[in-house]
């Protein structure tokens, strides 16, 4: 059974996909956020929203998206009570929780935002939240295509978001993995991930979208690497492996694949390890597209936040490229899509996410034309 990506919006620092027919792509972090030890991080804000963690800004952010998707799907209240929801984030509504002093650690209601969204907008009583790191939105979408192809649903909405907390900041700006300039994934001289925030919001369907060109959604893979408790192996083997799978499963050869949406975070670890893969895995070098320079790491959203931003992209004439590609040349690991191609002229599109704890996930979207 084909599923397809049927109808996509997005909210981000480049803006509201649903606003206008041309989001701007900058790899300018909007924000300055001040920490309490003295710091000052970059981030990514959604633009737009001024910021700050309340539970008001929260859910009309994600009402406003889902609101927007159904009305741009065209999904019958009738269709809609029968869609399931799936909603893929890293730290959900955590930065909204205040501190019980009579618990000795908080634990906030994992599903409380995906029901929230299910009895507002009257879905289907199936609800889900995924929680495997950066992975978490593309295995929402790899479940709910399974969802349509073996349990009956003929739509199912998968939402990635992830909102702005000063734990998380605080927390990567502890690890030491927050760079101070740009983040510059796939450059030998990077220095660490900008977060940021956003809401990925996709309806799949077993129903094409009239509007054309569209993906459809083939083939995907994820799966745990136990090389260590919170990263893959750096030599690249476990994701080469998930990467192969996808594309095999997806009934296509190594060489039938046009271009690579890289997770990209420009972490020293986690680019090494993804450059390893796609040397191992490409005899040829694909050309690769990165959207985190100009959106931030969005964490658990990632996943669905840049599958909807590519099918924002089908309707461009050029590719965002960062500006650091064609000016720092010869400190680039590996080939970037040409910003003159269309990105709705490379027809087989791998789709690769690696998660804090070693869990990685792969895709395979097809570009159809007809």
């Amino acid at each position: 059974m084909a599923v397809y990506l049927h109808t996509s919006v997005s909210h981000t620092s480049c803006g509201q996909s649903w606003q206008t027919d041309s989001l701007h792509f900058s790899t300018r972090p909007n924000q300055h956020i001040p920490l309490g030890n003295a710091n000052q991080v970059l981030f990514y804000a959604m633009d737009g929203l001024a910021i700050d963690a309340t539970e008001q800004r929260l859910f009309k952010a994600l009402s406003d998206s889902l609101n927007a998707l159904i009305k741009q799907s065209g999904l019958s209240a009738q269709e809609q009570s029968k869609t399931a929801l799936l909603l893929g984030s890293t730290s959900l509504d955590i930065g909204t929780l205040t501190p019980d002093e009579g618990q000795a650690i908080g634990l906030p209601k994992i599903d409380r935002l995906s029901q929230y969204l299910q009895v507002t907008f009257g879905l289907h009583p199936l609800h889900m939240v995924i929680n495997t790191a950066c992975t978490a939105s593309i295995n929402a979408v790899l479940y709910g295509k399974k969802l349509i192809e073996q349990a009956g649903f003929k739509h199912v909405i998968v939402i990635g978001c992830e909102f702005y907390n000063l734990l998380t900041l605080a927390g990567f700006d502890s690890l030491d993995l927050l760079s101070t300039k740009q983040l510059k994934c796939f450059h030998h001289q990077r220095d660490g991930l900008i977060l940021g925030e956003g809401i990925g919001a996709l309806l799949l369907s077993e129903n094409k979208p009239q509007k054309l060109p569209c993906y459809r959604i083939m083939q995907g893979h994820s799966s745990c690497d136990t090389y260590s408790l919170t990263m893959t192996a750096e030599d690249g083997s476990h994701i080469q492996s998930v990467l192969g799978t996808a594309i095999s499963q997806s009934g296509l050869k190594i060489s039938d694949i046009d271009l690579v949406k890289v997770h990209g975070t420009a972490t020293y670890n986690n680019d090494i390890a993804e450059y390893h893969a796609l040397q191992h895995c490409f005899a040829t070098p694909v050309p690769i597209f990165a959207l985190k320079p100009f959106i931030g790491h969005t964490l658990g959203a990632c996943g669905a936040i840049e599958m909807a931003l590519m099918d924002h992209l089908l309707k461009q004439e050029h590719l965002p490229v960062p500006d650091y590609v064609d000016q720092e040349n010869e400190d680039i690991m590996l080939p970037f899509a040409a910003k003159t191609k269309p990105l709705r002229d490379y027809k087989n599109i791998l789709i690769n996410h690696c998660g804090f704890g070693g869990n990685n996930a792969a895709m395979v979207l097809e570009t159809q034309q007809q």
